[in-house]
């Protein structure tokens, strides 16, 4: 008999990038909620939530997220005494393959794990909970691919302490890096940061030697440039696909 391909895979069938709740009656117990194995990974945007694994309660504030493996004994809550809604993105994860490396995840780091915001690994974790939610991740191969590369690049953050994962233009490059296909503008990055859109510009040219606007069109110049190396598409498809609002200032970025 062949091994099932379907083996390999992870599917995300559900997401999303913004969640709030503030009552005392949302509560999940993980051990109720049927026989199909599957993971659920919440990270807290802002607020406090709190995860019951193990005989054991942990808060899960902002910059943290919970691992459950459904089922099991494990429950999740919004705090009696909390005093501010708990905001948070979650994902689950499907698949024989992803349930068994979530499981050594948490084995080897914990059921509630460090996930700054603005971090790698945050960045690609939002932009999974909203393709999620989108429904733009049928495709069991490249949901199965953005997973690993999702858990690989968080457990690259968590065993290599010296990185600086709370620093404002670590986290706007790795969000240039994931989101330059889209409208994303130099406003966008800097409230990202927290900073005024000034204070971020300075901080950026000085640390990466250009400004984000520059940073931005190089990579979707660089972007445009490799597809149409690879590929005869049209000019209209390669902007597109590449960040550039238009065929015309796509060429302008070419030819600069």
């Amino acid at each position: 008999m062949l091994p099932d391909p379907n083996a390999l895979l992870i599917s995300l069938p559900f997401g999303n990038g913004l969640t709030s709740v503030n009552s005392p009656r949302y509560y999940w117990d993980n051990a109720a909620r049927g026989n199909e194995t599957f993971v659920i990974l919440q990270w807290t945007l802002e607020g406090e939530g709190c995860f019951e694994f193990k005989g054991k309660s942990w808060p899960v504030r902002a910059g943290e997220a919970f691992v459950a493996i459904v089922p099991e004994a494990s429950a999740y809550a919004f705090p009696k005494d909390a005093a501010e809604p708990w905001k948070f993105a979650w994902v689950n994860f499907y698949g024989s393959l992803g349930v068994s490396l979530w499981r050594q995840f948490r084995e080897v780091f914990g059921p509630v794990v460090s996930l700054p915001n603005l971090s790698p690994a945050s960045v690609m974790f939002l932009k999974l909970a909203e393709l999620a939610n989108a429904g733009a991740l049928q495709d069991a191969h490249e949901a199965s691919a953005a997973s690993y590369a999702f858990l690989m690049e968080w457990t690259r953050q968590l065993t290599r302490p010296m990185m600086q994962l709370g620093d404002p233009v670590q986290g706007a490059v790795a969000l240039c890096a994931a989101r330059f296909r889209e409208p994303l503008g130099i406003k966008e990055l800097a409230a990202q940061t927290g900073l005024s859109r000034e204070h971020f510009t300075r901080l950026f040219t000085a640390r990466t030697g250009k400004s984000p606007a520059r940073y931005l069109r190089d990579l979707r110049v660089n972007a445009a440039r490799q597809m149409l190396r690879r590929q005869s598409a049209p000019l209209k498809e390669v902007a597109l696909r590449c960040g550039f609002p238009s065929v015309r200032s796509l060429r302008m970025a070419l030819n600069a």
